[in-house]
Formats: structure tokens, sequence, C-alpha cells
């Protein structure tokens, strides 16, 4: 299969997705608001995988081109587990490297723990605020808020509206320039998941933390400091309680975007190990 976009109907929805090179499946989903293209611009040297690997990026239900339902309720780390996992099936595969950024991290972590005779092993970046409320510090819960309230803007004033009013909020942006592409950003997104993804994740809890020391499958752990919607001290918690992981934290955001050799080598030195 070449690496032309392609559509399947997943669970109910029509889901885009490209399958890419060769030899065992990897599976990998991007983060909230995001699209399959997302992860080939975050996540630096992923491609260098189709030198050993058949690479599966999708857009989750409910973003980009893939159809989604119109029900906060349906959009939950277990229905998006298992589009993970059906999507892998759908590739031929019984068994593949499962991984994902934010929201695909946390989505193939679903399929670890409920799916295990699936997953060769996992590849999770930049994870969401893992565990339970009261382990979040307040920088987590103030980040959470903010994509509370960006759902709620959409659903009652629109995306156009919306946008016009972040605009105006300070700390929107640093530039002039910059706001012009967040907002650019916003207004590209689909409304299903400006409006029922994010209400529906914010919903949907995650699996006691203690669930996680079930994981038998090897993983690699790719973090940095500073981003409060993707907390070290989620990194952390996997760390301590997978069986087999090695954990990477870099010092500040965007750091794995400036230090592309080091993202590409971590992965790389992973697969190597599988």
């Amino acid at each position: 299969m070449d690496g032309d976009d392609r559509f399947v109907r997943i669970n109910g929805y029509r889901l885009r997705y490209r399958l890419r090179g060769r030899g065992p499946l990897v599976v990998f989903g991007h983060g909230l608001l995001g699209t399959m293209e997302q992860v080939d611009e975050h996540a630096p040297g992923i491609d260098d995988l189709l030198e050993r690997a058949r690479l599966l990026t999708f857009d989750a239900r409910g973003h980009g081109a893939s159809e989604g339902p119109a029900d906060p309720g349906e959009y939950t780390w277990e229905t998006l587990g298992r589009d993970m996992g059906a999507l892998a099936a759908h590739a031929g595969d019984e068994r593949a490297v499962f991984g994902g950024g934010s929201m695909g991290a946390a989505s193939a972590l679903w399929v670890a723990i409920e799916q295990p005779e699936r997953v060769r092993g996992l590849i999770l970046v930049m994870p969401p605020p893992l565990g339970h409320p009261e382990m979040r510090g307040p920088g987590e819960h103030k980040a959470l808020a903010f994509l509370e309230m960006l759902g709620t803007a959409v659903e009652q004033l629109g995306v156009e509206r919306t946008v016009e009013l972040a605009r105006q909020m300070p700390g929107f942006a640093g530039t002039e320039e910059q706001a012009d592409r967040h907002a650019s950003w916003l207004l590209a997104q689909s409304p299903l998941a400006l409006t029922h993804a994010i209400r529906g994740l914010l919903r949907s809890p995650y699996h006691d933390p203690e669930d996680y020391r079930r994981i038998t499958a090897p993983a690699l752990v790719i973090a940095h400091a500073g981003d409060d919607l993707h907390p070290v001290r989620s990194a952390e918690l996997l760390a301590e309680r997978l069986r087999d992981c090695r954990l990477v934290v870099g010092p500040h955001p965007g750091y794995w975007r400036e230090n592309r050799e080091g993202f590409r080598r971590a992965i790389m030195e992973f697969m190597n190990q599988l």
C-alpha cells in the first residue's frame, strides 16, 4: 500500500489514514485539535521509521477529514483506543507498536491496558494530564479549564466569533504574526473537534494509575518540562509504573523540535531494541 490518503469506515465513521513503509506496523496518533499532518510536523524524525516499519497515521474521529459524532459522549479514551486498534486490524497486523502525541499517547495507553495482546511496544510523546484530578497541579487545572472555555465558546458563539474574542485576550500570542497563525489554526479546525471532542475528552476518566502496572510491552516516553497540558508529572507517573519504560525529558517546550536528531535517535534506539 502506498502513502496516498485513504479512507476506511471504523466503528461507524469514515476515517482518513495513510500507510507508508514496509515491515512491522507502527500506529501513531496525533493530538487534540490535530491531524495526521501534525505527526510529520511535530514528531521530527518519525519518517525514519519507514526504514524499518510500516507507519500508519490517521485523522482521529471528528478531526481533519475524518467523520465523527456530534455527541461529546462518543469522544472518550475508550472510543479513541478502539478506533486505533481497529485501524491496526484493518492494516492486517495482529500486533503493532502503538503510540502518539498527547491525545494519541492516551489512546495508545488504552489499547495497551485493554487489548494487551495487540501491543508490541509503546511510543508515548508528551502524554496529557494522566491520573485522578487530585493528582494534577494548579497549572494543569488552569490549562484544562482554558480548553473547557474554548469548547464552550465555540458551541455558543461559533468559531469565528470565538477567534475574534480570543485575539483580544492577553497571552493569545506574542506577536501579531503569531496571533495570525494561531487564529488561522483555530479557524481551520473541525467544529466537531472544537466542541464535542474537547468536552468529551475533558470529562472522560483515565484509567487508575495502578492499571499501568499491567502493561508488559516495552515503552518509550518522551516529554518536556514547562508544559501544563503535557506535564512531566504524567511522564514520570508512567515511568514509575510501567514494567519496561525508558523516559526521556527535554528541558523546555519546543526542545524536541529544536533537537530533531535527539528525538529521532530515541525512537530508532527503541525500535532497535524491539
